[in-house]
């Protein structure tokens, strides 16, 4: 891998033995890190556009000419390994290729991260490299290996690159009907939604790359810091969901008649409020929700103590409305997935209870720990999965077993499992 001061992965390098691969892999994930760092850019440039927009609606930054630089600047670096994947392509025999599944499935979210990378459809059928060409006065065994990798990361690598220049040349045609149309939110919107799946799929393939010549490397050594649509949604979900149950109990004494302890309330939502938009979640979120935010904690940081009891009436409203990220698809197939992972391990616990107490353990382990992946769906279900950990088992003994087995299943019965 080339990183931006030029050098190569030595990781690569050992594991590829034929220059000519190794020079392809190479200059392929270049361009997907430097397509990533600019998209990764668009978070910070979304934002201000969006604050913009909002305080100065003919902004030159909200016009049509801005937002088409911001435009380009995005997704400069994203055409620029497109071009090259479909110069690789035009290496291999030409073959006529239908839509894959990947292909048929590449919207936003639905490229999930699994331990060693995106789960990709495998098994697709694409012709192989040109072998004597690649051999080129190598070792005939070592260039077999590579070539059949390459062979393989290829067709993980087209079918990526048509769904992600299709999906870039459906965003484009929609910003350019939305710009001529002056519906500038839209404009802003579909960058956020276009640079997440773009995102997905670059990700995605870097991870072939690793995944077929590097297959032990730690996805977070590869493209650091980097989050999936989903990991960003369950950030921001648990956050928002943590931020709601602490400044509730502190606005209910703000509403309350409890005037003496006013004070005391307000700074204390102040210091909560303030903390949460200057975090990891807050930046996860969608530019116009962060901005609502920001103003928010702007709003309660002067003013008076009647406004300011208003104003935090608000926000805890506002909170509540927030509960619709988890109508959020990619969230939804996520809940419906751990849902079903912990009917699953709960039915095969209660089974085991008696005949094998720790093979029981283990499956309420694994319901356990899907539990904590629905941290911050609701606020009754959060509650119950705080509970649980009062109700671990300290042994194999099946009475203790029993005790956590039914609470679990409380938990999922709440959760509409």
């Amino acid at each position: 891998m080339r990183n931006f001061s030029g050098s190569v992965d030595p990781r690569l390098a050992k594991a590829i033995s034929t220059p000519k691969i190794q020079g392809h892999a190479g200059e392929l994930v270049r361009l997907a890190l430097a397509a990533l760092d600019a998209l990764k850019r668009l978070d910070d440039s979304l934002y201000e556009r969006f604050v913009a927009s909002r305080n100065e609606p003919d902004s030159p930054a909200t016009g049509p000419e801005g937002l088409r630089k911001l435009w380009d600047d995005t997704f400069g670096g994203l055409l620029a390994l497109l071009a090259y994947c479909r110069a690789l392509e035009s290496e291999q025999p030409k073959k006529p290729r239908a839509a894959t599944a990947v292909e048929d499935a590449f919207e936003i979210g639905e490229l999930e991260m699994g331990p060693s990378g995106p789960t990709i459809v495998d098994g697709l059928d694409f012709g192989a490299n040109d072998v004597g060409d690649l051999l080129e006065g190598i070792d005939e065994h070592h260039n077999e290996g590579d070539a059949e990798k390459w062979s393989k990361v290829l067709e993980k690598v087209l079918s990526i690159e048509y769904g992600l220049r299709t999906q870039y040349n459906d965003a484009s045609s929609r910003m350019n009907a939305a710009l001529e149309h002056g519906q500038i939110s839209q404009v802003l919107g579909l960058l956020d939604d276009t640079q997440s799946a773009a995102s997905e799929g670059v990700h995605a393939l870097v991870s072939a790359v690793y995944e077929a010549f590097v297959p032990d490397a730690n996805p977070a050594t590869v493209v650091p810091g980097y989050l999936t649509s989903l990991g960003r949604a369950l950030l921001v979900r648990r956050g928002l969901a943590e931020l709601a149950a602490t400044l509730g109990p502190y606005n209910d004494v703000l509403q309350s008649d409890q005037v003496d302890r006013h004070a005391e309330a307000l700074q204390l939502m102040r210091d909560a409020l303030h903390g949460f938009v200057t975090s990891v979640v807050c930046r996860a979120m969608r530019a116009a929700d962060r901005w609502q935010m920001v103003e928010f904690d702007l709003e309660l940081g002067g003013q008076p103590m009647g406004a300011a009891r208003l104003t935090c009436e608000g926000l805890v409203k506002y909170l509540e409305s927030l509960g619709s990220i988890n109508q959020r698809e990619v969230l939804v197939l996520h809940d419906q997935r751990t849902l079903e992972q912990m009917r699953e391990a709960l039915a095969n616990a209660r089974q085991l209870i008696d005949l094998s107490p720790r093979t029981a353990i283990e499956m309420l382990d694994r319901a356990y720990q899907a539990a904590q992946r629905l941290r911050g769906r609701a606020p009754h279900t959060d509650q119950l999965v705080i509970a649980l950990e009062r109700y671990a088992p300290e042994s194999s003994a099946p009475a203790e077993s029993t005790k956590f087995l039914e609470r679990l299943e409380e938990l999922l019965a709440a959760a509409g499992g």
